[in-house]
Protein backbone atom coordinates (compact mmCIF):
# COMPACT_ATOMS: atom_id res chain seq x y z
CA UNK A 1 0.00 0.00 0.00
CA UNK A 2 2.66 2.35 0.53
CA UNK A 3 4.68 1.71 -2.43
CA UNK A 4 0.96 2.17 -4.26
CA UNK A 5 0.58 5.88 -2.34
CA UNK A 6 3.82 6.96 -2.97
CA UNK A 7 2.70 5.81 -7.05
CA UNK A 8 -0.56 8.05 -6.93
CA UNK A 9 1.55 11.09 -5.79
CA UNK A 10 3.99 10.64 -9.32
CA UNK A 11 1.11 9.52 -11.06
CA UNK A 12 -0.83 12.65 -10.55
CA UNK A 13 1.23 15.03 -12.49
CA UNK A 14 1.35 12.33 -15.26
CA UNK A 15 -2.43 11.92 -15.16
CA UNK A 16 -3.94 15.39 -14.56
CA UNK A 17 -5.29 16.31 -17.24
CA UNK A 18 -6.89 13.24 -17.61
CA UNK A 19 -8.54 13.32 -14.43
CA UNK A 20 -9.43 16.17 -13.62
CA UNK A 21 -13.01 17.25 -13.35
CA UNK A 22 -14.66 19.69 -16.01
CA UNK A 23 -15.62 22.31 -12.75
CA UNK A 24 -11.65 22.26 -12.45
CA UNK A 25 -11.52 24.61 -15.33
CA UNK A 26 -10.09 27.94 -15.06
CA UNK A 27 -13.24 29.92 -16.42
CA UNK A 28 -11.53 33.65 -15.41
CA UNK A 29 -12.38 35.30 -12.44
CA UNK A 30 -16.07 36.19 -11.28
CA UNK A 31 -16.18 39.98 -11.47
CA UNK A 32 -15.63 39.59 -15.10
CA UNK A 33 -18.49 37.73 -15.64
CA UNK A 34 -21.47 40.25 -15.85
CA UNK A 35 -23.89 36.80 -15.29
CA UNK A 36 -22.48 35.88 -12.46
CA UNK A 37 -23.95 35.56 -9.23
CA UNK A 38 -22.63 38.26 -6.52
CA UNK A 39 -22.38 35.22 -3.61
CA UNK A 40 -21.38 31.75 -4.96
CA UNK A 41 -21.12 28.66 -3.09
CA UNK A 42 -17.10 27.83 -2.45
CA UNK A 43 -16.11 25.32 -4.51
CA UNK A 44 -15.95 22.08 -3.99
CA UNK A 45 -11.91 20.32 -4.24
CA UNK A 46 -11.54 17.84 -6.96
CA UNK A 47 -10.67 14.78 -5.67
CA UNK A 48 -6.96 13.46 -5.78
CA UNK A 49 -5.55 11.13 -8.27
CA UNK A 50 -4.76 8.52 -5.26
CA UNK A 51 -9.02 9.02 -4.17
CA UNK A 52 -10.26 8.81 -7.69
CA UNK A 53 -8.09 5.50 -7.75
CA UNK A 54 -9.23 3.99 -4.72
CA UNK A 55 -13.05 4.36 -5.54
CA UNK A 56 -12.14 2.37 -8.80
CA UNK A 57 -12.21 -1.47 -9.55
CA UNK A 58 -9.05 -3.05 -9.44
CA UNK A 59 -8.95 -3.99 -13.74
CA UNK A 60 -10.45 0.14 -14.04
CA UNK A 61 -6.81 0.95 -11.26
CA UNK A 62 -4.84 -1.46 -13.73
CA UNK A 63 -5.93 0.32 -17.10
CA UNK A 64 -5.21 3.19 -15.70
CA UNK A 65 -1.91 2.66 -14.73
CA UNK A 66 -0.72 0.61 -17.68
CA UNK A 67 -2.04 3.78 -19.82
CA UNK A 68 0.46 5.51 -17.47
CA UNK A 69 3.25 3.28 -17.88
CA UNK A 70 2.87 3.93 -21.56
CA UNK A 71 2.81 7.23 -21.97
CA UNK A 72 5.61 7.58 -19.98
CA UNK A 73 7.53 5.37 -21.62
CA UNK A 74 6.88 7.44 -24.83
CA UNK A 75 7.11 10.61 -23.10
CA UNK A 76 10.89 9.13 -22.18
CA UNK A 77 11.58 8.09 -25.74
CA UNK A 78 10.45 11.27 -27.79
CA UNK A 79 11.63 13.75 -24.87
CA UNK A 80 15.18 11.78 -23.16
CA UNK A 81 15.90 13.37 -20.07
CA UNK A 82 16.47 12.22 -16.83
CA UNK A 83 13.27 12.91 -14.69
CA UNK A 84 11.17 11.78 -17.73
CA UNK A 85 13.28 8.50 -17.56
CA UNK A 86 13.18 8.53 -13.87
CA UNK A 87 9.25 8.78 -13.82
CA UNK A 88 9.23 5.70 -16.65
CA UNK A 89 11.15 3.88 -14.36
CA UNK A 90 9.76 4.23 -11.18
CA UNK A 91 6.28 2.82 -12.69
CA UNK A 92 8.47 0.15 -14.38
CA UNK A 93 9.57 -1.09 -11.04
CA UNK A 94 6.24 -1.00 -9.71
CA UNK A 95 4.90 -3.52 -12.38
CA UNK A 96 8.21 -5.56 -11.49
CA UNK A 97 7.54 -5.55 -7.89
CA UNK A 98 3.75 -6.69 -8.57
CA UNK A 99 4.89 -9.77 -10.37
CA UNK A 100 7.31 -10.63 -7.73
CA UNK A 101 4.45 -10.55 -5.19
CA UNK A 102 2.16 -12.37 -6.89
CA UNK A 103 4.28 -15.10 -7.63
CA UNK A 104 5.34 -15.39 -3.88
CA UNK A 105 1.93 -14.59 -3.18
CA UNK A 106 1.39 -17.87 -5.17
CA UNK A 107 3.53 -20.27 -3.29
CA UNK A 108 1.71 -19.08 -0.09
CA UNK A 109 -1.03 -20.30 -1.52
CA UNK A 110 -0.29 -23.65 -2.51
CA UNK A 111 1.29 -24.42 0.78
CA UNK A 112 -2.60 -23.04 2.37
CA UNK A 113 -4.44 -24.81 -0.37
CA UNK A 114 -2.77 -28.08 -1.52
CA UNK A 115 -5.42 -29.04 -3.53
CA UNK A 116 -4.28 -25.88 -6.06
CA UNK A 117 -0.57 -27.16 -6.09
CA UNK A 118 -0.05 -29.55 -9.83
CA UNK A 119 2.76 -31.05 -8.08
CA UNK A 120 0.64 -32.74 -5.22
CA UNK A 121 -1.47 -34.65 -8.30
CA UNK A 122 1.49 -35.07 -10.62
CA UNK A 123 5.07 -34.93 -9.12
CA UNK A 124 7.12 -32.80 -11.99
CA UNK A 125 10.49 -34.33 -9.88
CA UNK A 126 12.58 -36.33 -11.47
CA UNK A 127 13.35 -38.61 -8.48
CA UNK A 128 9.41 -39.24 -8.54
CA UNK A 129 9.15 -40.12 -12.62
CA UNK A 130 10.14 -44.05 -12.23
CA UNK A 131 7.60 -44.18 -9.34
CA UNK A 132 4.79 -42.45 -11.36
CA UNK A 133 5.38 -44.77 -14.98
CA UNK A 134 5.16 -48.05 -12.58
CA UNK A 135 1.61 -46.49 -11.70
CA UNK A 136 0.21 -45.94 -14.88
CA UNK A 137 1.76 -49.29 -16.31
CA UNK A 138 -0.41 -51.16 -13.47
CA UNK A 139 -3.27 -48.68 -15.44
CA UNK A 140 -2.39 -49.82 -18.43
CA UNK A 141 -2.02 -53.85 -17.76
CA UNK A 142 -5.55 -53.27 -16.05
CA UNK A 143 -7.30 -52.11 -18.89
CA UNK A 144 -5.43 -54.09 -21.61
CA UNK A 145 -6.72 -57.10 -19.22
CA UNK A 146 -9.92 -55.90 -19.57
CA UNK A 147 -9.34 -55.64 -23.57
CA UNK A 148 -8.74 -59.25 -23.94
CA UNK A 149 -11.15 -60.91 -22.13
CA UNK A 150 -14.30 -59.10 -23.53
CA UNK A 151 -13.00 -57.19 -26.75
CA UNK A 152 -11.11 -57.98 -29.87
CA UNK A 153 -9.88 -55.41 -32.65
CA UNK A 154 -10.70 -55.16 -36.18
CA UNK A 155 -8.24 -53.75 -38.35
CA UNK A 156 -8.66 -51.99 -42.17
CA UNK A 157 -5.30 -51.84 -44.27
CA UNK A 158 -4.76 -51.36 -47.69
CA UNK A 159 -1.87 -53.89 -49.13
CA UNK A 160 -0.62 -51.90 -51.30
CA UNK A 161 0.54 -48.85 -49.14
CA UNK A 162 3.76 -49.30 -47.62
CA UNK A 163 2.53 -47.22 -44.17
CA UNK A 164 -0.18 -49.86 -43.71
CA UNK A 165 1.90 -52.64 -44.08
CA UNK A 166 4.02 -51.54 -41.56
CA UNK A 167 1.67 -50.90 -39.28
CA UNK A 168 0.31 -54.05 -39.80
CA UNK A 169 3.23 -56.18 -38.51
CA UNK A 170 3.02 -53.32 -35.01
CA UNK A 171 -1.11 -54.77 -35.06
CA UNK A 172 0.02 -57.82 -35.34
CA UNK A 173 2.83 -58.06 -32.80
CA UNK A 174 0.49 -55.98 -30.14
CA UNK A 175 -2.56 -58.59 -30.25
CA UNK A 176 -0.09 -61.14 -30.35
CA UNK A 177 1.61 -60.04 -26.87
CA UNK A 178 -1.18 -59.13 -25.31
CA UNK A 179 -3.91 -61.98 -25.88
CA UNK A 180 -5.77 -59.76 -27.85
CA UNK A 181 -8.24 -61.76 -30.56
CA UNK A 182 -7.49 -59.91 -34.17
CA UNK A 183 -9.70 -59.62 -37.40
CA UNK A 184 -7.75 -58.24 -40.29
CA UNK A 185 -9.17 -56.80 -43.02
CA UNK A 186 -7.84 -55.86 -46.50
CA UNK A 187 -10.04 -53.06 -48.37
CA UNK A 188 -7.84 -53.25 -51.35
CA UNK A 189 -7.94 -57.08 -51.72
CA UNK A 190 -4.00 -57.33 -51.26
CA UNK A 191 -3.26 -59.52 -48.54
CA UNK A 192 -0.19 -58.43 -46.33
CA UNK A 193 2.59 -60.63 -45.45
CA UNK A 194 1.65 -59.80 -41.98
CA UNK A 195 -1.57 -61.06 -41.68
CA UNK A 196 -1.72 -63.89 -43.87
CA UNK A 197 -5.03 -64.48 -42.49
CA UNK A 198 -6.43 -61.36 -43.68
CA UNK A 199 -9.83 -61.48 -44.99
CA UNK A 200 -11.14 -59.08 -47.85
CA UNK A 201 -13.37 -56.74 -47.54
CA UNK A 202 -17.02 -58.15 -48.23
CA UNK A 203 -18.52 -54.42 -47.15
CA UNK A 204 -17.15 -53.78 -43.04
CA UNK A 205 -15.87 -51.36 -43.89
CA UNK A 206 -18.65 -49.11 -45.67
CA UNK A 207 -21.05 -50.74 -42.34
CA UNK A 208 -18.49 -49.18 -39.69
CA UNK A 209 -17.80 -46.23 -41.95
CA UNK A 210 -13.68 -46.54 -42.30
CA UNK A 211 -12.79 -43.62 -43.92
CA UNK A 212 -9.00 -43.08 -43.53
CA UNK A 213 -6.08 -46.10 -43.42
CA UNK A 214 -4.69 -47.78 -41.90
CA UNK A 215 -7.89 -47.75 -39.02
CA UNK A 216 -8.19 -49.78 -35.81
CA UNK A 217 -11.49 -50.63 -34.26
CA UNK A 218 -12.27 -52.12 -30.95
CA UNK A 219 -15.10 -54.25 -31.10
CA UNK A 220 -17.17 -56.18 -28.50
CA UNK A 221 -18.51 -58.92 -29.97
CA UNK A 222 -21.31 -59.84 -27.71
CA UNK A 223 -22.82 -56.50 -28.68
CA UNK A 224 -21.25 -56.03 -31.89
CA UNK A 225 -20.81 -52.96 -30.87
CA UNK A 226 -17.80 -50.91 -32.43
CA UNK A 227 -15.69 -47.88 -31.55
CA UNK A 228 -12.58 -46.26 -33.22
CA UNK A 229 -9.18 -47.10 -31.14
CA UNK A 230 -6.82 -45.47 -33.57
CA UNK A 231 -6.39 -43.73 -37.22
CA UNK A 232 -3.23 -44.36 -39.37
CA UNK A 233 0.26 -45.63 -37.92
CA UNK A 234 0.72 -45.51 -34.49
CA UNK A 235 3.25 -47.30 -31.77
CA UNK A 236 2.98 -50.27 -29.53
CA UNK A 237 2.84 -48.03 -26.33
CA UNK A 238 0.54 -45.59 -27.71
CA UNK A 239 -1.87 -48.20 -28.68
CA UNK A 240 -1.56 -49.22 -24.72
CA UNK A 241 -1.90 -45.63 -23.97
CA UNK A 242 -4.73 -44.90 -26.33
CA UNK A 243 -6.90 -47.80 -24.99
CA UNK A 244 -6.32 -46.66 -21.81
CA UNK A 245 -7.78 -43.57 -22.87
CA UNK A 246 -10.73 -44.73 -24.91
CA UNK A 247 -12.15 -46.95 -21.97
CA UNK A 248 -11.81 -43.81 -19.68
CA UNK A 249 -13.65 -41.54 -21.54
CA UNK A 250 -10.18 -39.99 -22.19
CA UNK A 251 -10.32 -39.04 -18.46
CA UNK A 252 -7.44 -36.79 -17.73
CA UNK A 253 -4.73 -38.19 -15.45
CA UNK A 254 -2.82 -35.17 -14.83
Amino acid sequence: MKRLASLMLLLSATLHAALTSNYAREEGWQWYNPNAPEEEAAPTQAPTLQERLAGMSPSEQKKVLQQATREALDTAILYPSAENFRRFMTLQNFWTDRATDFTQSSKLARLKYPELDYNVKRSHYNGSVEARLTEEKKVQSAVISQVAQRYGLFFFYRGNNAVDNLMAGVIRAFCEDRGITLMAVSVDGKISDQLPKSRPDSGQAEQMRVTHFPATFLVDPKTHQWQPLAWGFMSHDDLDNQMVSVLTQFRATY
